[in-house]
């Protein structure tokens, strides 16, 4: 029990960290991006502002109700669907601001005229961006270390988002590395590698979190049933409910009938069932209604 309470609370801890931490790194990069007039640097907060995105639905994912462990089991409600929307639709508007600001900056550098959005790109800035990566790396460190340690998808999933946030991060910092050395070329150039970085990072972000956003029955009531009832002593196996994702949790209910020989022996059975259905999908958590003539109606977790 200790255990568990120890990883719920290290899985919202990071989450948490990490929202807060790429928060602010959001905001200031805008700040400086929007300064310095940098496209390459604006469009990199799109990839910041989706890491917040997943780091906010996994802190709502740990932190639910009817989630055993804190683990995800079947996902997110009306809220996470409606920021997942509201994501789509800020995307949607920056890419048009980003093409509207793109164009003319490119068709300028090409002809070597003065650009409509002069880049101003100074020494702090550049101290800034190579000084945001360390506690970036920190926390994406500390999240895998955590996420290998707690078999943990979120985290492992959320420490993966980091790792590429810093790997732009240190992008854009050579990118205008080149801009301070008078060619303003590199940084267009680099915005729309990063654009197309960001559409392809949101669409994993998506599709990662879409299995999650509707309940769904995760494995056959029927292959759960055969699996229980290869185990001696389970006569029966009924009401079966099995929700989440295979090969990243899965949460099962059952209710077993019991030989009446084997009354004593129902943990034991329990740990068998569970364990052979581990073996087959992985993570998983199992809680088992036993019934039999010396176990009325009795609760096994």
């Amino acid at each position: 029990m200790n255990d568990e309470k120890n990883a719920y609370f290290v899985s919202r801890l990071v989450l948490l960290a990490t929202l807060w931490l790429m928060g602010l790194v959001f905001w200031v990069k805008i700040s400086v991006g929007w300064e310095a007039q940098s496209l390459g640097l604006l469009v990199q907060c799109l990839h910041t502002l989706i890491i917040c995105f997943n780091a906010l639905l996994g802190f709502l994912a740990v932190i639910g109700s009817d989630r055993p462990d804190g683990r995800e089991i079947y996902g997110h409600g009306k809220k996470e669907v409606l920021l997942t929307f509201a994501l789509v639709a800020g995307l949607a508007i920056a890419s048009f601001l980003f093409f509207e600001m793109l164009i003319p900056q490119f068709q300028a550098a090409l002809q070597r005229e003065t650009l409509p959005f002069p880049l101003e790109i100074q020494i702090p800035i550049l101290q800034f961006l190579g000084f945001v990566s360390l506690p970036i790396l920190g926390i994406a460190f500390f999240s895998l270390y955590q996420a290998k340690r707690l078999e943990h998808a979120i985290l492992a999933f959320n420490a993966n988002q980091l790792f590429k946030e810093a790997g732009l991060t240190l992008l854009v910092f050579v990118g205008l590395w080149g801009v301070w050395w008078g060619e303003p070329l590199i940084d267009l150039f680099l915005s729309i590698i990063i654009y197309i970085l960001v559409l392809d990072e949101c669409w994993q972000a998506i599709s990662w979190n879409l299995p999650l956003m509707v309940e769904q029955n995760a494995i056959s009531a029927d292959a759960i049933a055969a699996i229980a009832k290869s185990v001696r002593g389970v006569s029966h196996c009924y009401r079966i409910r099995a929700r989440g994702i295979v090969g990243q949790f899965v949460y099962i209910q059952m209710h077993l009938i019991l030989e009446p020989r084997y009354e004593k022996a129902a943990t034991g059975i329990a740990r068998k069932i569970e364990e052979a259905l581990r073996l087959r999908y992985g993570s998983l958590q199992v809680t088992f209604y036993i019934d039999a003539e010396a176990v009325k109606s009795g609760f096994l977790r």
